[in-house]
């Protein structure tokens, strides 16, 4: 019989592997078990805190704009990946479309640069608000900060569009067992039958480019700040400075922390898999789990929001 050349091929679907060591079903009940309950206390709390944005007028403000922008991202992540695992662990159906795949993959590509990115415009607010503060209401006007937030989804678009076209243009004729919980970009290019090098060191160089410059513009941000802050003669003053910037440098580093995790633990050789799946895990529910929770504990308005809500709540009964 004549031998079928390998390029003539091209899989229709993907096998998402998981956690190794956790394929009965006790473990996949309560794997399952813990995916619902961290995913249903992100929409809920992620909900409730564009719900007190939005009945609190004096939060109507460019900066509480990009929080709910924020809390919008922190939904939609977790919705791209969190209900197909949970439908996985389940079912046990671990087959998923090529394109599907690929749809998942640009998706939280997509996602992920666009909140990177968010992050580091609400830092250019925070300088704005404390180191300009007669400029502020001039300069980041509502109208001002909604083109600022167009403008953190067109970078997002453009790689998440970018990545999805390298793997639609790469040749898929063997192996096609995924070794995570979904179509991380790492996991699908390194399947392919095509030369990939390229394209490995290329994606990682860029997620440290953006991630360095984004770290590096909050950097010289906060920098101006603590040298503006330290200006200011009143204790009272600098704590109220501080303080409106704690929520935020505090949700940036669990976001920077956990995506630099990712990173190191998918390049370091001999790690296991499982440590890299589990960070990869983590990076999509506990970030946005955590984050309407820092703004909450750390921000005087949206507390004081809260507790006017609770005590309206408990006189209507």
């Amino acid at each position: 019989m004549e031998q079928l050349n390998q390029s003539d091929f091209h899989v229709s679907h993907f096998i998402i592997i998981g956690l190794s060591g956790f394929e009965d079903w006790p473990s996949r009940i309560i794997l399952f078990i813990f995916f619902l309950l961290t995913y249903t206390m992100t929409l809920l709390l992620n909900m409730v805190f564009l719900l007190i944005i939005k009945q609190n007028d004096h939060l109507h403000s460019p900066m509480y704009l990009l929080i709910c922008n924020l809390a919008l991202l922190d939904m939609c992540l977790p919705s791209v990946t969190v209900p197909r695992i949970m439908h996985e662990l389940l079912w046990k159906d671990r087959l998923i479309g090529f394109i599907s795949c690929v749809t998942q993959m640009g998706f939280f590509i997509y996602l992920n640069v666009t909140e990177c990115i968010l992050l580091a415009v609400m830092a250019y607010d925070r300088y704005q608000a404390i180191c300009k503060p007669l400029h502020y209401h001039t300069a980041m006007t509502n109208r001002h900060v909604a083109r600022l937030i167009i403008f953190c989804w067109i970078p997002g678009t453009l790689i998440g569009f970018h990545h999805v076209w390298v793997v639609l243009s790469l040749q898929f004729c063997g192996p096609n067992k995924i070794f995570d919980y979904f179509c991380d970009y790492m996991s699908v290019i390194i399947l392919s039958c095509s030369n990939v090098t390229t394209y490995s060191f290329a994606t990682v160089a860029s997620a440290l480019t953006i991630m360095i410059l984004v770290i590096c513009f909050i950097f010289f941000s906060y920098m101006k700040i603590l040298i503006s802050v330290s200006k200011v003669a009143s204790t009272r003053g600098r704590q109220k400075a501080f303080s409106t910037c704690a929520s935020h440098l505090t949700v940036i580093a669990l976001f920077l922390f956990v995506e630099g995790g990712v990173l190191i633990s998918s390049q370091i050789r001999g790690s296991s898999f499982n440590i890299a799946i589990i960070a990869g895990v983590f990076q999509n529910i506990f970030p946005p789990l955590m984050n309407p929770i820092i703004y909450c504990l750390k921000t005087k308005e949206i507390r004081i929001t809260v507790i006017k809500l609770v005590k309206r709540n408990e006189l209507d009964k």
